[in-house]
């Protein structure tokens, strides 16, 4: 892998002991103090389809293995997208894990994945695979990419796809990177064509490894976030990797809400438009500016958008 090339962001991962599944399902933290389950009355993700760029899925996990469809091995084009580092299971399981009373459930549970592996077992990537897989995903009609990936190199290839994705209506999704504050956004979240994502806490303080800048767009859930790995396994995750998808999940539950009352969501300042009016402040007097905090802690809409209608 060239310095210069894309691939996973430094995370944080803990194993979990004495975990569970049979005995119910969990909610994690971030999936209670933002009332995810409120939202479901409105929406589930229906019909959305989510196109994860990562180091692919445990496609035969319990708790997601129903909402996989088609995806594609951009490593090893004769293998199936099988996740063999558990970055990518983990983000898939934060979006889209299924209400089935086992285990855990995703933002949006019945959201469609599209898993994509464009990076190694190490979690090494190559910029001219990431920006084919991008615009695989978008032959493949995907509403959203989300990529928790990152370079702090600019890549005019993987620019232009994402471009690319934008024309035809796909949103790109970010993580912004684990840096710190004192860092600039990483690519390709730094591009003006995506959605750059920080990250927060339980206590809803910025997250001191989050990166800053003033193309950082939002701030959502990315430490200790317990979610789905490898061999129908759950694992704690913490960094912008796992606030990504969280925000993710929450674009799938407004597409999905806007598309049943005939809204139409084709770009990334529609996403933002929506989501901006919403958003609450840091609590944190030192960091509320866009660069450290963007718009501000991103929030599901579906029930706001209701109660406006009603």
């Amino acid at each position: 892998m060239k310095k210069s090339d894309c691939g996973l962001l430094p995370h944080i991962t803990e194993t979990l002991y004495g975990f569970n599944r049979s005995l119910g399902q969990i909610y994690g933290w971030e999936i209670q103090k933002f009332n995810i389950p409120n939202e479901w009355q409105f929406s589930q993700g229906e019909k959305v389809k989510i196109a994860v760029i990562d180091t692919g899925c445990d496609l035969y996990h319990d708790d997601i293995k129903d909402n996989i469809i088609q995806g594609k091995n951009f490593i090893n084009s004769k293998k199936d997208p099988i996740d063999d580092n558990g970055h990518g299971t983990h983000v898939c399981g934060t979006i889209a894990a299924r209400n089935n009373k086992l285990g855990i459930v995703g933002v949006a549970p019945m959201s469609k994945i599209i898993p994509i592996k464009a990076l190694d077992s190490d979690g090494a990537g190559n910029n001219i695979v990431i920006a084919k897989a991008i615009r695989w995903a978008v032959s493949q009609k995907a509403n959203i990419i989300t990529m928790s990936l990152g370079s702090e190199y600019d890549n005019l290839e993987i620019k232009k796809a994402i471009d690319t994705a934008n024309k035809k209506g796909c949103t790109v999704f970010c993580a912004a990177g684990n840096s710190g504050h004192d860092h600039d956004i990483m690519y390709p979240a730094k591009y003006d064509s995506t959605i750059a994502i920080g990250s927060i806490d339980s206590n809803l303080c910025r997250s001191k490894f989050s990166c800053a800048g003033n193309s950082l767009d939002f701030l959502s859930p990315g430490e200790n976030i317990l979610g789905c790995a490898p061999n129908n396994n759950y694992v704690i995750m913490s960094g912008t990797s796992m606030a990504n998808p969280f925000a993710v999940g929450c674009a799938s539950l407004l597409y999905s809400y806007a598309k049943k009352q005939n809204i139409v969501l084709r770009s990334k300042i529609d996403y933002i438009n929506f989501f901006k009016s919403y958003t609450t402040k840091l609590s944190q007097k030192q960091f509320l500016n866009k660069k450290y905090q963007g718009y501000g802690i991103l929030q599901p809409v579906c029930s706001f958008l209701n109660k406006k209608k009603g």
